[in-house]
C-alpha cells in the first residue's frame, strides 16, 4: 500500500509553490480599484455611487509570467461573496501605443465593469464588493484581492 501511495504522490503534477496567503509564488499579480466620475474622468477611491458613478475600472498587472502564459482576468464578487463577472485584462490603448504593438504579460492592464443603469442599480446590489486577480485557467488567485463599495 505505501508503494502505491508513493507512486501516486511521485507521478502526480508538479503544482506552483503557494505563500501563506495561498497565492501562486509563480506569475504574482495585483489589482487596483479606480472609478469613472461624471466628467469622465478616472478617480483613485474604491467608493462609488450605483446612480453616478458610470463605471468602475480595475488595473492589473501579472508580473513574474512567461511568453505564452495565460492572459490575466480579474474576478468580481458582489456584496453577498457570489461571483458576479469575470472580466479579461486588456492593455489599454495608451500602453499598447508606447509598445508599438500587442500587449505584453508584464505590462498594465484594465478591464471596466459598468455600474450606473446597470443590473447593480437596477437591483440595488449596493455593499462592499472584492475583485480578485488570477491568470486565465488558474482556479487560485495570482494576487491579492481588492475591495469596494457601491452605495446609492
Amino acid at each position: 500500500m505505501t508503494e502505491l501511495l508513493l507512486a501516486l504522490v511521485l507521478g502526480a503534477p508538479v503544482v506552483a509553490q503557494r505563500d501563506a496567503g495561498g497565492f501562486s509564488a509563480a506569475g504574482a499579480c495585483s489589482v487596483r480599484v479606480l472609478v469613472v466620475d461624471g466628467r469622465g474622468r478616472l478617480v483613485s477611491t474604491r467608493r462609488a455611487s450605483g446612480s453616478g458613478t458610470p463605471a468602475v475600472v480595475f488595473h492589473g498587472r501579472a508580473g513574474d509570467v512567461a511568453e505564452g502564459d495565460p492572459p490575466l482576468v480579474f474576478d468580481v464578487f458582489n456584496p453577498r461573496g457570489q461571483r458576479y463577472q469575470v472580466l479579461l485584462g486588456t492593455a489599454s490603448a495608451s500602453a499598447a501605443a508606447v509598445q508599438g504593438g500587442p500587449a505584453r504579460l508584464d505590462q498594465p492592464v484594465q478591464a471596466t465593469m459598468a455600474v450606473a443603469g446597470s443590473s447593480i442599480a437596477l437591483t440595488s446590489m449596493y455593499g462592499r464588493w472584492r475583485v480578485v486577480p488570477r491568470l486565465e485557467g488558474q482556479d487560485r488567485p495570482c494576487g491579492r484581492g481588492q475591495a469596494f463599495t457601491i452605495a446609492p
